[in-house]
């Protein structure tokens, strides 16, 4: 018996790495842990997490600042300032004595020279500053929401992915298993097969090759077996990892999930339209499209004047005398105004611009892939869904007609090559019609990704 049709089936399906959508509350289950635990999508929440920090922060540059600035000066040396106390007053002081005829008045005092530098002084400011008029915090708290709706979207796509990954995945395992049942089955006529031809070989009605063979395609079959194990270990641990569990995890198995294939679907003018309106691309574009118009608005108003106040309390003393160095109270507004910048702002608005004129374009492009995404998707399901109807009718006359070979070897109107062939080709239509149905699926979640 020949197994390279059944392995190449096998082999056609296994690996797929796309996933569909099924009625199947276990399959549920698993897409709902996969979107709670899968770690690219942690990713994605804790880039999220970090953005709604970034606008945290934004909004707290609106609260006050406080800061407390001490100094203390230690000096000796340095410039100084004549202070003429001499030169002003020993002539008054003179001529007043003159017209006292008294001696009350110094005529002897010293110019004095005053250090610029202060020597043993401390300087304590508590200051307070509250911006009140200032567009870019403004703005900037704008851009930091918009970016976090760039990240929201970023997290919906990996969700989707992920999805879509673990459907798949739960296919591809359970192709396995159909290809274990497939092989069972296949070891089970073998096995009926081989009694028949033993018998015969007894009463001298066949000789003992036919047993032979059959032992062959028995053999053949166990590595058909490893083939299939090492499949299926590959496709559990796939399944297993984006589910974020131990790779070597048991997996429940829906056996009616074959049996729930809703061949219902849209028109492709409605799928097309909906991918339209509901593609995370198209999202994230628009929420770029928004950051750029934000940030244009924000140079624009860049020209507008800012305003802010600050208040400041402190003691300045020398030689740590407080009694002489009362509290310093201080109350200013400042305000800055850009008059001129050399056509900076005009630039980079321009440079935006451009960015706008790419986004545009980029979202023609992904609407025309997105089209033809869809369209192929669509096609590819309706010939799934063709070559399922063939195969059905296939399967049912290849069980037939190996009813009636079997059943004519059995009294001996058949020769053994014909029940090997009826066989092989009962065996592949089974193998076939089953990865089809699984195809559909695949197929089916292909489309409905491509929707969304």
């Amino acid at each position: 018996m020949n197994f390279k049709p059944i392995v190449f089936f096998l082999m056609l399906g296994c690996f797929v790495l796309r996933s569909g959508y099924a009625q199947s509350p276990v399959l549920d289950q698993y897409v709902e842990t996969a979107i709670q635990e899968n770690l690219s999508i942690k990713g994605e929440q804790l880039r999220r997490n970090k953005q709604t920090i970034n606008i945290d922060q934004a909004n707290k540059n609106w609260m006050p600042s406080v800061d407390v600035n001490a100094n203390y000066i230690f000096s000796q040396g340095g410039r100084t300032i004549v202070f003429p106390i001499g030169d002003l007053f020993n002539p008054i002081y003179g001529t007043l004595n003159e017209l006292t005829q008294a001696s009350q008045f110094p005529t002897n005092l010293e110019n004095e020279k005053i250090a610029l530098t202060p020597n043993n002084f401390l300087d304590v400011q508590l200051s307070i500053t509250q911006p009140l008029i200032n567009s870019s915090i403004r703005y900037n708290q704008k851009i930091q929401n918009a970016l976090l709706r760039i990240n929201d979207v970023d997290l919906e796509l990996q969700q989707k992915t992920v999805a879509f990954q673990t459907k798949t995945a739960y296919y591809n395992y359970l192709k396995t298993i159909e290809g274990f049942r497939i092989l069972d089955e296949t070891q089970a006529l073998l096995l009926d097969l081989k009694k028949i031809n033993q018998k015969l070989v007894k009463y001298d009605k066949a000789t003992k090759e036919v047993v032979a063979d059959i032992d062959y395609q028995l053999a053949n079959l166990e590595s058909e077996y490893s083939k299939l194990q090492s499949q299926q270990y590959t496709a559990r641990s796939y399944f297993n990892l984006l589910l974020n569990r131990e790779i070597d995890a048991e997996i429940e198995i829906d056996p009616e999930i074959i049996n729930n294939i809703d061949f219902a679907v849209q028109s492709l003018e409605s799928l097309r339209t909906s991918a339209r309106q509901q593609r995370s691309e198209f999202k994230k574009i628009d929420a770029a499209a928004a950051v750029n118009d934000l940030n244009k608005e924000r140079i624009d108003k860049e020209k507008l004047p800012t305003l802010g106040v600050s208040g400041n309390v402190g003691i300045q003393t020398e030689n740590f005398d407080f009694d002489a160095g009362g509290p310093i109270y201080t109350l200013a507004f400042g305000s800055s105004v850009n008059l001129f910048d050399g056509g900076r702002r005009k630039k980079r608005m321009e440079a935006i611009e451009v960015d706008q004129l790419m986004l545009r374009n980029n979202r023609a492009q992904i609407q025309q892939q997105i089209d033809l995404q869809v369209t192929q998707a669509f096609w590819d399901l309706k010939a799934i869904e063709q070559r399922l109807v063939a195969e059905q009718a296939a399967a049912g006359s290849a069980q037939q007609v190996y009813d009636i070979i079997k059943s004519k070897y059995e009294n001996d109107k058949a020769i053994l090559l014909q029940v090997t062939d009826a066989q092989n080709k009962l065996v592949t239509s089974k193998l076939r019609q089953t990865l089809t149905k699984y195809d559909y699926l695949v197929q089916l979640a292909e489309l409905d990704f491509a929707t969304q």
